[in-house]
């Protein structure tokens, strides 16, 4: 009897021991097995998204500086759209640049519209839309995507403050131009004509060809930094400096650092080399 219970105990003090060992053992054939599997499965590689155009709400009347702060820094396109056909302003605008020849249909690159080149009549573009509203003709936005993506490797942020007006756009700045500078104190017909030298007459305006942008800094980098690197670099990507300092008789606007419009690199080349406006340029073109 003694026996029996001798050996019984001992077997239990056993048990305890081996299931502690089978459990160990199971646990590191099952971090064995989980090993196995993951160095077996290919791994997701970590991708960074390029940054791309932003763009924003129009600036203030008086300084140019954005309204709000940018909702995005991706790009987004969405389809194709056609302009409408855009009407010749019915208000005369004053004479202020020779006469140009004209270019041909395939030189769209070099459709002059100022104050005595108004819009073709039944003019109409194919618009690439961007984020924000913005819309451009589609033929220059590969170009604009790569003029920003390098003036962000370069330090620099651009941001798209107007892109393509409608003729309802473009009167709709020109009435606020016009009521601001009536509370200013001055007379309607003095108002008209001090709003006439910063905002183009309906009709008028390179704004309506979806050619032109109007480009200031993220809200919170330098503009001056921003419009340097592009009056520099933007004829690599086939842009100029629209209006700039020192032809305000011949381009009828006051000097804009900000107004950036599409020609084509050859001709944005010739055109910053030489220092002459648009106007200029097409001016010596031969007939």
């Amino acid at each position: 009897m003694s026996q029996y219970h001798y050996h019984n105990h001992k077997r239990k003090r056993r048990d305890p021991l081996a299931l502690i060992l089978w459990l160990l053992l199971l646990a590191v054939a099952a971090l064995i097995v989980v090993y196995a599997l993951r160095s077996r499965s290919p791994k997701t590689p970590e991708t960074t998204a390029a940054p791309a155009l932003t763009e924003q709400t129009a600036p203030s009347a008086d300084t140019g500086v954005p309204s709000q702060a940018p909702a995005s820094t991706e790009l987004q396109t969405a389809p194709p759209t056609t302009a409408a056909p855009q009407t010749a302003p019915s208000t005369e605008a004053p004479t202020t640049a020779p006469a140009q020849p004209e270019p041909t249909a395939e030189d769209w690159k070099l459709l002059l519209v100022n104050a005595d080149h108004p819009l073709p009549e039944g003019f109409t573009v194919a618009l690439k839309g961007l984020r924000n509203g913005h819309q451009v003709d589609e033929r220059i936005y590969p170009e604009l995507q790569q003029m920003f993506d390098d003036a962000r490797r370069a330090g620099i942020y651009p941001l798209i403050n107007e892109s393509f007006r409608t003729a309802e756009r473009q009167q709709q700045i020109m009435d606020k131009y016009i009521r601001q500078y009536e509370a200013g104190g001055m007379s309607h017909d003095a108002a008209v004509a001090k709003a006439l030298t910063v905002v183009a007459v309906p009709g008028t305006s390179e704004h309506q060809l979806g050619l032109a942008l109007d480009i200031i800094a993220e809200y919170d980098s330098d503009n001056t930094a921003t419009w340097n690197w592009l009056r520099d670099n933007c004829w690599r990507y086939g842009f100029i400096l629209r209006y700039p300092k020192g032809k305000e008789e011949i381009t009828g606007i006051d000097y804009e650092p900000w107004h950036f419009r599409y020609v084509g690199v050859p001709t944005a080349q010739e055109i910053t080399e030489s220092g002459l406006c648009l106007e200029e340029f097409l001016s010596q073109r031969e007939p």
